[in-house]
């Protein structure tokens, strides 16, 4: 029986993520050599005794913006795919698609980010609405179920195969999910703060009800940075930029020290 990721897929133009991939340090803005593996679940995020329940954990190694941007393509090659079967793609579109150059230091960036994916579980409980009413999933999977690159003779493959887990599904349901320019994106380059940014706001509605607090963000992105100020001022430069690329216009209120949107 066929699995579809969504029932209508979404234009070529644009990248997918669930929201709760989206709002915390899944994927986060580290950018130093060394990076972290967790071998016992640490938890990202959790709403409790919401009508809304969410929990999100993760065990693996530590995910950055260009796993997401390497997971974002398997999504997207996926969305008009049956999911319960092997997916493909041809490595030079998606290098293309990344904006990476086809040189053997790039072919190594792009098998290692597999590999942490692959390597990447994930777990909790997420909260749908499935016609009128609200539904809890729990979950338990890894972010890439399996993926080959090596052709017959042993050479890397011109075309690579992967499985992503049918239990996506219930994530991207109509309103489960938030909706990027891949465009607008990839003029971010490697600000990794504005990268995360562009899809925390995507992943909340256009308002400031639930403006979230410097904080709060340097938290729930992974900063490394030494100090709230440092981070703050990396903050500023991030929603310059943002707002540079015609994603977003916000600022940060001096008087609550929160995020707000114009």
């Amino acid at each position: 029986m066929s699995v579809k990721l969504i029932e209508k897929p979404w234009a070529k133009a644009v990248r997918c993520l669930p929201n709760e991939l989206a709002r915390y340090a899944l994927f986060t803005v580290g950018t130093s050599q060394e990076r972290r593996y967790y071998t016992k679940p640490i938890l990202l995020g959790l709403l409790d005794g919401s009508h809304t329940p969410m929990e999100l954990q993760f065990v693996g190694p530590e995910l950055r913006q260009d796993d997401l941007d390497v997971y974002l393509e398997l999504l997207h090659y996926a969305r008009n795919a049956d999911l319960s079967g092997k997916l493909k793609f041809k490595r030079a579109e998606l290098m293309k698609s990344l904006g990476w150059a086809r040189t053997p230091f790039y072919y190594e960036r792009l098998l290692q980010c597999m590999r942490r994916l692959s390597q990447s579980n994930i777990e909790g409980l997420i909260t749908r609405r499935e016609e009128g009413d609200l539904i809890q999933h729990r979950f338990n999977f890894n972010l890439v179920d399996s993926f080959e690159y090596k052709d017959v003779n042993g050479a890397m493959a011109r075309f690579w195969h992967y499985r992503l887990p049918v239990e996506l599904v219930k994530f991207f349901t109509s309103s489960g999910f938030a909706r990027i320019d891949l465009k607008r994106r990839q003029v971010l380059k490697n600000n990794n703060i504005a990268k995360w940014l562009q899809f925390y706001f995507a992943s909340h509605k256009a308002n400031n009800k639930y403006a979230v607090s410097v904080e709060k963000v340097m938290h729930s992105c992974g900063s490394k940075a030494s100090d709230l100020k440092t981070f703050r001022q990396k903050l500023k430069t991030a929603l310059k930029l943002l707002k540079a690329a015609g994603i977003v216009d916000a600022y940060i209120d001096k008087e609550s020290d929160r995020i707000l949107r114009k």
